[in-house]
C-alpha cells in the first residue's frame, strides 16, 4: 500500500525535523494515522499524541458523562483528579462550551467528597485523627492519569512495532523525543531488527544536545559571549523540553 499523505502537514510550518518524512509515513490504519500526525513539528511527538488523547478523554466525559451515575460513582471512589488534570478539565470545558457548567458540577461533587474527609479528621482524636488525616492527604486515583498511562503504554508498543518500516524508523530516529518517552520506547521488549539504529541515533542526538548545553555554559562568560552560536543559545530550552516533556 502506498504511504498515506497527511493533511495539515506543511513543511513551511516546521523549523526543525524532517517534514517530508512526516508527510510520507506509511499510515495504514486509524491508529497509525493519528500517530503520524504528530511527527514533523518540533518537540516530542509522543507528548503531543498523549496530550491530544487525554484531551479527548476529558471532552468525552464532559460531553456525555457529567450526570452519568456510574461515572459519578467511579469519580467519587477515586476521589477526583490530580492537580494537573483539574486544571485540564477546567480548560477543556471552557474551550468546548465557552462556559464552566460541566466542570462546576464535577468540582462540586469532588469538593463534597473531600469536605467529608476533612470533617472526619476534625471530629476524630488521637490515633484515629492521624489515620484519617493521612488518608485525606493521599493523592486522588486520577482517572485521567490512568488514561494517560494507558495511552503511553499503547503508543510506545505501537511506535516500536511501526519502526519495522524504514520510514517510521527514520522518523523516530530524528524525532525530538523527551526523556520520559525515549526511555519508554527503549523499555519495549519486542523490538524489530532495525530498532537498535533508532536508539543509537537518539543517543547521539542526546549527546550533541548535552555538548551544546555545556558550550552554552562555557560561552556565557562575559569575555566569551561573542563566541556563542545560535544552536548553543537555544540549547538550554531544548534541554528543558527533553527533561520535562511537552504535554500538560
Amino acid at each position: 500500500m502506498a504511504p498515506m499523505e497527511l493533511e495539515g502537514t506543511d513543511p513551511a510550518d516546521h523549523s526543525t525535523g524532517d517534514a517530508a518524512t512526516a508527510r510520507l509515513l506509511p499510515a495504514r490504519d486509524v491508529a497509525s494515522v493519528q500517530l503520524a500526525e504528530h511527527f514533523g513539528p518540533p518537540g516530542c511527538p509522543v507528548c503531543r499524541h498523549r496530550a491530544q488523547a487525554v484531551d479527548r478523554y476529558i471532552e468525552g466525559f464532559l460531553y456525555e458523562s457529567v450526570n452519568d451515575v456510574a461515572f459519578r460513582h467511579a469519580l467519587d471512589a477515586t476521589r477526583g483528579f490530580c492537580p494537573r488534570h483539574v486544571r485540564q478539565v477546567f480548560a477543556v470545558d471552557r474551550r468546548m462550551s465557552g462556559g464552566m457548567l460541566g466542570s462546576a458540577i464535577l468540582f462540586e461533587a469532588l469538593m463534597r467528597v473531600r469536605q467529608q474527609e476533612l470533617e472526619a479528621v476534625h471530629a476524630a482524636r488521637g490515633i484515629s485523627r492521624r489515620r484519617r488525616a493521612q488518608a485525606a492527604t493521599r493523592p486522588a486515583a486520577c482517572m485521567a492519569c490512568s488514561t494517560r498511562a494507558t495511552v503511553d503504554a499503547v503508543t510506545s508498543g505501537s511506535l516500536v512495532r511501526l519502526a519495522a518500516e524504514p520510514a517510521w524508523a527514520d522518523a523516530l530516529a530524528i524525532a525530538e523525543l523527551c526523556l520520559e518517552h525515549l526511555a519508554a520506547l527503549m523499555a519495549v521488549a519486542d523490538r524489530p531488527p532495525g530498532w537498535k539504529a533508532v536508539e543509537e541515533r537518539q543517543l547521539a542526538r542526546l549527546g550533541t544536545l548535552r555538548d551544546l548545553v555545556r558550550a552554552y555554559g562555557y560561552h556565557s562568560s562575559h569575555d566569551r559571549r561573542h563566541l556563542m552560536t545560535p544552536q548553543e543559545l537555544e540549547a538550554p530550552s531544548r534541554a528543558a523540553a527533553f527533561l520535562s516533556g511537552g504535554d500538560r
